[in-house]
């Protein structure tokens, strides 16, 4: 079943409950009105008669009820409410009094034998006498008790049209209900079938550039919003596994072709110098630890989450800093400047360890030959200062993406991953990464919350 028709059903049904609920309240307030003014007219009688004590004039009055115009139930005449009927049952001994065509008078049960006896003083209700329903009201008299009834063919008739009406009425109103109900649905779900029919073209053409026209602010454009942004993060991440393949394919290529030229070079030359042979071999593991530091970049960043599992303790940044330091002092004999104080963060020695190492190896990169590099470390703040020419305006939004490397860096080693490494831990220890300038090159770094200042 569709949506458009479960909701024109869901409409209909709404719509029927409420018009029962309300032709019933309807129907049973109009009839209760109607029994009311029938119980008036009856007491009215019932007071003319107990207002008699001549019995000639209770004579003439009862007469009165006699006088008919038309023709009505039990083939005598009737006058609207004046179409009544009496009935005199004596309290000890002898016969009912009635003029009520109908075999055996006006029936009464044990409520109306408690009038007769005297126990109650009056009592109305209805009873079905043959095909006709009678409203007949007992009140008790000294001698006996006093019953007056009218036919409720009026009350019925109107009861029935009225019923006739609601339900004709309920029938017009479930089914407006319905058209409306399927009409509000199809437009609500035309954006929900646009979101099928694009989704059902993403799915067969893998063309992640489509979008819905969205046109409307309520939940379901909210829905057609996010499906949009759902297909520009899978196009951009699209994007970048295409520049991955790229630019992995790139720098691959290198370290493999030395090595190759160099195994090949192994291999042919039986009587190399040993001299060679160690720069040779020398060479073949400077790029085998280059390919390494290559796919491990790529498999910490393919992880959702941190490769480094330990759970998280305070760390002291200025120690890191300074092991960073003094492993890069022996690996590239750089002077490299280190001011911190005793920042002490909440997070994982391994990764903040690798975030600064990336970061003096970035700018190790980029500063020239023999130049020293700053690290300072204050109030969480982790920055790098180079002596390079400096990150251009326009690549500074980017540097930190994955895969991103400037037009300048594409000659330069690198897989162009190691700062958006950093800008992943900074972002599992609720911290941010920024990039500007100091006086002689690029500074880049980032910043954690601290548990405890440093002095």
């Amino acid at each position: 079943m569709s949506f458009r028709v479960r909701i024109a059903l869901i409409s209909a049904a709404a719509v029927a409950i409420a018009f029962t609920v309300a032709a019933w309240i309807t129907y049973s307030a109009t009839q209760r009105e109607l029994l009311a003014e029938v119980d008036t007219s009856l007491r009215q009688r019932i007071e003319q008669i107990e207002q008699t004590t001549n019995p000639l004039e209770l004579i003439a009055v009862l007469g009165a009820f006699d006088e008919r115009v038309a023709r009505g139930p039990f083939e005598r005449g009737v006058r609207g409410f004046d179409a009544i009927f009496w009935q005199f049952v004596p309290r000890f001994s002898g016969p009912a009094i009635t003029d009520f065509p109908g075999e055996g008078g006006l029936p009464y049960g044990p409520g109306e034998q408690q009038v007769i006896d005297g126990e109650i003083t009056s009592i109305v209700r209805t009873v079905d006498v043959g095909d006709d329903n009678l409203r007949v009201l007992t009140s008790s008299l000294p001698t006996g008790a006093i019953q007056v009834a009218r036919s409720l063919e009026e009350v019925d008739n109107s009861l029935e049209g009225l019923g006739a009406i609601l339900r004709f009425s309920a029938i017009i109103g479930v089914l407006l209900a319905g058209v409306v109900g399927y009409l509000v649905a199809r437009d609500a779900a035309r954006p929900i079938g646009q979101l099928a029919g694009a989704a059902e073209h993403v799915a067969e053409t893998q063309e992640l550039a489509s979008r819905i026209n969205v046109d409307r602010t309520d939940e379901v454009g909210r829905l057609a919003n996010s499906f949009n942004a759902m297909l520009a993060a899978l196009e951009g991440s699209r994007q970048q596994q295409r520049r991955l393949v790229r630019d992995a394919g790139h720098e691959l290529r290198t370290p493999l072709t030395a090595l190759r030229t160099n195994v090949e070079l192994l291999a042919k030359v039986e009587d190399l110098p040993e001299e060679e042979r160690v720069q040779m071999i020398s060479d073949i593991d400077s790029e085998i630890q280059e390919l390494t530091r290559l796919v491990s970049e790529l498999v910490e960043l393919a992880a959702e989450s941190p490769v480094d599992n330990t759970e998280m303790e305070g760390v002291d940044l200025g120690d890191v800093a300074e092991r960073v330091a003094e492993k890069y002092r022996r690996r590239t004999g750089r002077v490299i400047n280190v001011s911190v104080d005793d920042s002490l963060v909440n997070g994982r020695f391994s990764q903040l360890e690798r975030a600064v190492s990336n970061l003096v190896d970035n700018a190790a990169k980029w500063s020239p030959e023999g130049s020293p590099i700053d690290v300072a470390v204050a109030e969480g703040r982790v920055s790098v200062a180079d002596r390079g020419p400096g990150i251009d305006e326009s690549d500074r939004p980017f540097v930190f993406d994955r895969f991103y490397r400037a037009t300048g860096a594409r000659s330069t080693p690198g897989s162009g991953l190691g700062l958006s490494i950093v800008a992943k831990i900074a972002g599992d220890h609720d911290g941010s990464v920024f990039v500007g300038e100091s006086g002689a090159g690029a500074v880049v770094g980032f910043e954690v919350p601290v548990i405890q200042s440093g002095t």
